[in-house]
């Protein structure tokens, strides 16, 4: 019924209760009658009165739960995750939480995949099909508790340019980007993991083939592991076991690199230093192809999405008991530099005043409070068509016939190649790009008098700088302590290029006379006869991409646009 919503039985029950104590108090204090029933009335309008569409007793009653709950994870300190040798060498990173064992592994996203971007949607080389994840948790003799698949990703500089420092030096840069990206679900830079749970109390006959006792709980456990990993590798997928310093570094990139009892917590969001954390529960309804990527759309610091996956029904039970069903619980997390006034898709469900526990609950080290499920229940079958990109996409360079955005990594771990073949202004367009995605880059050139303008504007050394003509080194050295790019690029412009010391992305301009390198990762070809297209090549396809920009871009790259 509609008054059970509105004042429902948990609340009305102790309202009635503290209202008959009140009147039996100012009757013991030999009030009047009609003063102990002005009591009762007055103790149950003070609970059951609307305040801003919520009784004042369910107000109360959430404060001082929520302060509760604050106070207790204050003083618990998670103990550390610890390393167990595998057989064939390395090992495998662990954690104990006094009921269950943790493990993680890493998706290896693959190399130079390209992906198209449409509003809503995006199509991508690689995906990691939660169906599979799912037929994961019941596994021959072992019963997983749960799999978390936790997705990160910035649509401009990553985490690590971030935690130093270094995108905030960019931050224009950062705005002009994402003015270009507009509602495209891009998200350049993109970790997934995944988080596996056992209880060994619900695998007792598992842990006792495997030696019994902690042994064979952790044997189990790590069986469990690759289990999974072996299984993704069937799909293509590659999958890395984390290390315990690993993990951490997990958590540290979860929680930006601040202590979570450093973070205060408001009624939607947890601050600190002006960064918000907004976590929203996803609806049903935002539970698919589209609605996850109209998630990522949403403009941020960085999003975060972890879907929980459980079986459903108690992992323990025999194998011939146990259900094919699974439970699915979906959270998003918006990293922001202001909390918003209301989600920013309809379908996101606020936390108000839970926005410190589901934090705790979304990281896979550290103390989670039990609770009831509340997920969405149903055969795996239904999971069938969710897929989660298991890598970022890189840079947007442009659009395809079909007005889908075009986009592949340019910038990132190790080193790489990358070969243009065309004009300077097309070179600067993909250099401009990169320093927004927290590239430093450092240019050699014959012609210094054209990029002077655009380093100019840029205005960040450690962003873009010139190196000398006579030494061949920067114009402008990185001082100590300064915030440092994620990764590094060296142009050769109209000079010999060369292999640096250590991980680079080496960016070759060639201005249509010379050859670009056979072995080049990505190759960025200009069109002569068709203006501002482009070809794009990677060893796995070849697309052809009609260029986009804005006046803003434009106004940085500068005297670009005149010189060939």
């Amino acid at each position: 019924m509609w008054l059970f919503r509105v004042l429902p039985p948990r609340l009305v029950v102790p309202v009635i209760l503290l209202a008959v104590v009140a009147s039996l108090i100012a009757i013991a204090a030999r009030a009047p009658w009609w003063g102990g029933v002005i009591a009762g009335v007055a103790v149950a309008f003070a609970g059951l009165a609307p305040v801003r569409g919520t009784p004042a007793g369910m107000r109360l009653a959430g404060w001082m739960v929520f302060r509760w709950r604050s106070s207790r994870r204050r003083s618990m300190e998670p103990e550390p995750p610890f390393d167990v040798p595998l057989p064939d060498g390395g090992s495998c990173g662990t954690y104990w939480d006094g009921t269950r064992l943790t493990t993680m592994l890493r998706i290896d996203p693959p190399p130079d995949t390209l992906t198209l971007l449409r509003r809503g949607s995006l199509s991508t080389d690689q995906v990691l099909p939660l169906s599979e994840i799912a037929r994961c948790l019941e596994q021959f003799d072992i019963g997983l508790e749960s799999v978390d698949v936790i997705s990160t990703g910035t649509r401009t500089a990553n985490n690590e340019a971030v935690l130093s420092g270094y995108a905030y030096t960019v931050a224009p840069l950062m705005g002009m980007y994402h003015e270009i990206l507009g509602p495209l679900p891009a998200i350049a830079h993109r970790t997934v993991w995944i988080v596996l749970r056992l209880d060994p109390l619900a695998n007792a006959q598992a842990v006792s083939n495997r030696g019994g006792g902690g042994e064979g709980a952790l044997r189990s456990a790590i069986i469990a592991t690759r289990r999974v990993a072996n299984r993704l590798a069937a799909r293509g997928i590659t999958a890395s076991i984390l290390t315990s310093a690993e993990m951490n570094g997990v958590m540290r990139q979860l929680t930006r690199g601040i202590a979570v009892e450093d973070y205060t917590e408001l009624q939607n969001s947890l601050e600190h230093n002006g960064i918000h954390l907004v976590t929203y529960e996803i609806g049903e309804e935002l539970i698919d192809a589209d609605g996850l990527a109209q998630i990522w759309a949403s403009p941020s610091l960085a999003t975060t999405v972890t879907v929980r996956l459980r079986s459903a029904r108690d992992p323990g039970a025999p194998a011939e008991n146990r259900s094919a069903g699974v439970e699915l619980e979906a959270r998003v997390r918006y990293d922001m530099g202001a909390a918003p006034e209301a989600p920013p898709l309809p379908g996101l469900r606020e936390l108000p005043r839970r926005q410190q526990w589901a934090l705790l609950d979304g990281l896979p080290i550290g103390p989670r409070d039990t609770r009831p499920a509340r997920g969405y229940r149903g055969p795996i079958s239904a999971l069938r068509g969710l897929m989660v990109p298991t890598a970022g996409c890189g840079q947007l360079i442009g659009a395809d016939e079909s007005g889908r955005g075009i986009a592949v990594p340019l910038i990132g771990d190790g080193s790489r190649r990358i070969d243009i073949v065309g004009s300077l202004h097309l070179a600067q367009q993909v250099i401009l790009r990169a320093i927004a995605l927290g590239a430093g880059v450092v240019v050699y050139t014959n012609r210094p008098g054209a990029w002077q303008r655009m380093v100019a504007n840029v205005g960040a050394p450690h962003a873009l700088s010139l190196a000398s003509r006579t030494t061949g080194q920067r114009n402008v050295g990185m001082a100590p302590g300064a915030p440092h790019p994620a990764a590094t690029v060296i142009v050769f412009d109209g000079v010999v290029a060369s292999a640096p010391s250590g991980s680079a992305t080496i960016l070759t301009v060639h201005n249509g006379t010379t050859a670009p390198q056979l072995d080049a990762d990505v190759t960025i070809i200009e069109h002569t006869a068709t203006a501002h297209t482009v070809t794009v090549q990677t060893p796995a396809t070849t697309t052809t991409a009609r260029l986009v920009t804005t006046p803003t871009e434009q106004r940085y790259i500068g005297g670009a646009l005149v010189d060939a």
